[in-house]
């Protein structure tokens, strides 16, 4: 059973941390380091710094998880940053949408990165070759 828990912990921290790494992440590093940013500014908080924040969340915690490094406390900005998408950034927007915008990418990623938090790395991961699982 044991092996099953260690399985669905890197299946979900691969799957979901490749996808913020490379589908949301990365964009936004490019988008940093052109110094074209288009990003809302929230919280009384500046785009840039806003910016810089997400791409630290979905960047580089996002490959944190995806190898399995630190992978509970990765999961953390990355659940911030995804209730931020979901609850601000799309707060007008309908919780499902057929092609436009919507709540529901982030809520997914939200609960993916939860239940990263709540599994840890498993044995499949750098934490357990480094033994600090």
């Amino acid at each position: 059973m044991k092996t099953s828990k260690d399985l669905a912990a890197l299946i979900l921290r691969v799957g979901f941390g490749f996808f913020i790494a490379f589908g949301h992440g990365l964009g936004k590093l490019q988008m940093l380091l052109s110094g074209n940013i288009q990003f809302p500014a929230l919280f009384g908080i500046s785009p840039t710094i806003n910016l810089v924040l997400a791409t630290l969340a979905e960047f580089v915690a996002g490959i944190m998880v995806l190898i399995g490094l630190r992978t509970r406390l990765a999961s953390i900005p990355l659940m911030i940053t995804m209730l931020t998408a979901a609850l601000v950034v799309h707060s007008g927007d309908p919780l499902f949408s057929a092609g436009g915008a919507s709540k529901e990418f982030a809520l997914v990623y939200f609960i993916a990165f939860a239940a990263t938090f709540f599994l840890g790395s498993g044995k499949y991961s750098v934490d357990a070759i480094a033994g600090k699982r």
